[in-house]
């Protein structure tokens, strides 16, 4: 399982005033609790994104993904995620969530665990995404919130 930098903020963070977010914090603290029934992956990107920002608040990131094992970039993944944009199925602009979706895919994640729902997790993109990946010939990694890997009676 490939851990995406916004699922480790959401972990992380003060406790949310708003209900969405309150929620999200809940079902990521509950996920993390069982994160040891998957092989949980995060990449130098992620290092990097959860690094910025306050630093007390990137030293709480920081020492989180630690625990997990870092998989590396190749030229595979960047042709990969330039692929994914020049084919305008992810922005230029949000070159990280390419690279992600890349790194999940290359080294055989079965999930890409985001709250990323814009770029990542875009119900209208998903398919398009991965019929694309798979045409490159890497199988791509299953989209998915830490909700949806919980039991029903834990959402």
């Amino acid at each position: 399982m490939y851990v995406e930098s916004s699922v480790i903020s959401y972990l992380t963070a003060r406790p949310a005033k708003d209900g969405l977010n309150r929620v999200r914090q809940q079902l990521t603290a509950k996920w993390w609790d069982r994160r040891h029934e998957w092989e949980c992956v995060v990449s130098p990107i992620v290092m990097l994104e959860i690094a910025e920002g306050d630093p007390g608040a990137a030293a709480r990131r920081l020492e989180k993904a630690r625990s997990f094992m870092e998989v590396q970039t190749s030229s595979e993944t960047e042709w990969l995620a330039g692929m994914l944009i020049s084919h305008k199925l992810v922005p230029e602009s949000v070159r990280a969530d390419a690279v992600h979706l890349a790194l999940a895919a290359v080294h055989g994640a079965h999930y890409l665990l985001t709250w990323n729902q814009k770029h990542l997790d875009n119900l209208n993109l998903r398919s398009r995404v991965e019929d694309f990946v798979r045409k490159q010939g890497w199988e791509p990694a299953m989209v998915i919130t830490p909700d949806r890997l919980l039991p029903e009676e834990s959402s």
